[in-house]
C-alpha cells in the first residue's frame, strides 16, 4: 500500500477516522451540497494518499458514492450541478454508503 498507510498506518487511520466523523456534521447542514462536494473531494484525496490512486479502497468509495454527471430526471449541466439531497443517489444516500465503506476501511487498518 503506497502513501501514508505504508509510512504510518496509525496516521492514515486517524485521518480517515476524523474525516468520517465529519459525516454527522454534513447531515446536520441539511446537507449542504457545496459542503458535501468539498468533503467528497477530500475523501478522494485522503484515500489516494493512504492507499494509492489505483487502490481497491478508492474504487470501493467511488462505487458507493461517486456517480459523476447528471442523473436521470435531474435538470442541469452534466458536470456542473448541485446534487439532490434525497433519493438513491442523493447526498444522504451517498453519505450513508460512504460511511459504511469508510468504517470498513478504518476497521481493516487496525
Amino acid at each position: 500500500m503506497p502513501g501514508m498507510a505504508t509510512k504510518d498506518g496509525a496516521r492514515g487511520k486517524a485521518a480517515l477516522e476524523a474525516h468520517t466523523g465529519q459525516i454527522a456534521w454534513l447531515r446536520g447542514t441539511g446537507p449542504n451540497p457545496f459542503d458535501y462536494t468539498i468533503w467528497d473531494s477530500r475523501t478522494v484525496e485522503l484515500l489516494t494518499n493512504v492507499f494509492g490512486p489505483d487502490s481497491a479502497e478508492l474504487r470501493a468509495y467511488a462505487e458507493a458514492s461517486g456517480t459523476p454527471g447528471r442523473l436521470p430526471g435531474v435538470r442541469g449541466q452534466a458536470e456542473n450541478m448541485t446534487l439532490n439531497i434525497h433519493g438513491p443517489w442523493g447526498i444522504l444516500a451517498r453519505l450513508e454508503r460512504a460511511e459504511g465503506v469508510l468504517a470498513h476501511i478504518v476497521k481493516r487498518l487496525g
